[in-house]
């Protein structure tokens, strides 16, 4: 056989797909983008929407914890900001729009963290620096090109650093406002209940898992139908 070229072979193959079509996500999240009306939210989702592109749509989220499958970054972004959305109705003087453009950028910083497609890897910039640094630095940057002179950028800075609450995750501050602290809260739902997803994939009815790592070590039992 012959080797072929990387354009010429179809990686959608080797990926493990998405459990929502990629269209239906993509959709969802343009709703919530056209929902936005704070003009410094919007122009920082705009910016940063041009400058990756579709790889935003495609990329995983992780390499193997949770939503490591092809469109799982938009997946996981779109979850967080939908449960943002819904739970910004429920508390007094949250900044809806600030939380849900938090939601939907929080991991942006992932698609300089990792790069491939059939095989996701950790780049030199990932390993050294982690998504959240790396995110806090184009948000930074982002702010810097456009312009912007209000506390937004500063405030979404905030809430990419403090999203995953705690020191031993990664975050270097705690959540220190109401956003961050939903976000943070947020993203650790669903982060954890994606790995429980693909856990309970392995075991039947009745049976428990085997222990967990990110879930405290626990093996969790599968309820019989």
């Amino acid at each position: 056989g012959k080797l072929l070229d990387s354009d010429q072979i179809d990686v959608s193959r080797f990926i493990k797909k998405s459990p929502v079509p990629k269209e239906e996500l993509v959709k969802r999240f343009n709703k919530l983008v056209d929902s936005i009306q704070d003009k410094d939210c919007k122009i920082m989702l705009t910016y940063f929407l041009d400058k990756f592109g579709e790889l935003f749509y495609e990329a995983p989220a992780a390499v193997s914890v949770h939503h490591e499958f092809a469109s799982g970054l938009l997946m996981h972004s779109l979850s967080l900001a939908e449960l943002c959305d819904h739970l910004a109705k429920y508390y007094n003087d949250v900044n809806r729009d600030l939380l849900v453009t938090g939601a939907l950028l929080h991991d942006f910083g992932k698609m300089i963290e990792m790069e491939g497609k059939a095989i996701v890897k950790y780049t030199t910039e990932g390993k050294l620096l982690g998504h959240i640094s790396i995110m806090v630095s184009e948000l930074r940057k982002a702010a810097d090109v456009l312009h912007i002179t209000s506390e937004v950028p500063l405030l979404l800075e905030h809430m990419v650093l403090s999203h995953h609450g705690e020191p031993e995750f990664g975050s270097p501050i705690p959540p220190l406002t109401r956003e961050a602290l939903i976000l943070s809260i947020v993203d650790s739902l669903d982060s954890k209940m994606l790995i429980l997803d693909k856990a309970y994939e392995e075991v039947a009815p009745g049976e428990f898992t085997t222990k967990i790592y990110p879930l405290d070590n626990r093996s969790f039992y599968k309820a019989k139908k």
